[in-house]
């Protein structure tokens, strides 16, 4: 389906979200979309689902009649990196927002970072990420969140990966942020998008471009000015890339030491950091191993409140 629109002659903004088996969390996080500034189109792309993200997708068709939405559909599994590759070939906007469907926007998204991308000026710009508590509405999360919370530098360099919850102020630049960012479109176009993390839950897949954009000598923002807030664990349990504990512990793994084969050296060169990709990825894989004990206990503390909720 697809809805034309009016007024949509010259797009500003696209945004792209890869779905599967999702209609149930796009119902709810869409309108957080369709709301922002300077969206003027809205492409859904399916990676080869079964539930009903059709018609959720439809409703929002009626429901904005003034935005252009396309849903496009995989005839098969292909992966979230395809799926975003796809809405990509398929936009037309001067600047692309690459969302998930179980994340809702704070309403200055779009501004803030179009406003870091031209001002600053930067290639990538995203807000905080970072998940909302069981029973807070997007509000209370962002109130609650501030700045952050805890006292570690916004990136690991051991882990390569972003503490979300790290306290700063304004603006950082990092080698690479999350899921939901800002990029001009003839920037992504310029690079390929990776189609290796395509199964298990396809860990580090959106760093993928970011880093090579990165190590081509980009700038990528991320800032305390906007966010967007992930649902609670508890409700996102099917659909998406959503594996198991001990599937999520493989392919974390497995993820990793491709990526860092790729990235680790000319990151660590343009950090001005020494390292090397074989210690990065033996303290990466112990420092996972040692917490998988605890992500278990936490999928089992979900598990337990789900039964709870439902009973």
């Amino acid at each position: 389906m697809t809805n034309n629109g009016k007024g949509t002659d010259t797009f500003m903004i696209s945004v792209i979200i890869p779905t599967f088996n999702r209609g149930y969390t796009l119902a709810q996080v869409l309108d957080s979309y369709y709301r922002q500034q300077f969206v003027a189109e809205l492409i859904i792309v399916d990676d080869g689902g079964s539930d009903k993200t059709a018609v959720v997708v439809d409703e929002f068709v009626r429901k904005y009649p003034r935005i252009k939405t396309m849903y496009l559909k995989n005839e098969k599994r292909q992966g979230a990196p395809y799926s975003r590759r796809r809405g990509l070939l398929a936009a037309h906007g001067e600047f692309v927002l690459f969302g998930d469907d179980d994340d809702f926007l704070e309403e200055n998204y779009t501004t803030v970072c179009l406003n870091k991308l031209k001002s600053l000026p930067a290639d990538i710009a995203s807000g905080r990420h970072f998940f909302r508590n069981a029973g807070e509405n997007v509000a209370e999360a962002i109130a609650r969140f501030g700045q952050g919370s805890i006292d570690v530098p916004p990136f690991d360099f051991r882990l390569f990966y972003i503490n979300t919850d790290a306290k700063f102020k304004s603006d950082v630049e990092l080698p690479f942020t999350h899921a939901i960012y800002l990029v001009r479109r003839e920037l992504v176009l310029s690079y390929e998008m990776d189609t290796f993390y395509s199964r298990g839950n396809g860990f580090r897949e959106e760093n993928d471009i970011q880093a090579k954009i990165h190590i081509n000598g980009g700038k990528i923002i991320m800032t305390n000015d906007t966010h967007s807030v992930h649902m609670h664990p508890s409700e996102v349990q099917t659909g998406g890339q959503r594996v198991g504990a001990l599937a999520k512990l493989f392919w974390s793994l497995y993820y990793t030491a491709y990526f860092f084969k790729k990235y680790y050296k000319p990151i660590m060169e343009r950090q001005r950091k020494n390292g090397c990709y074989f210690k990065g990825i033996i303290i990466y894989s112990a420092l996972t191993l040692l917490t998988f004990p605890f992500l278990v206990l936490k999928e089992k503390r979900i598990l337990r409140s789900m039964r709870k909720q439902n009973a």
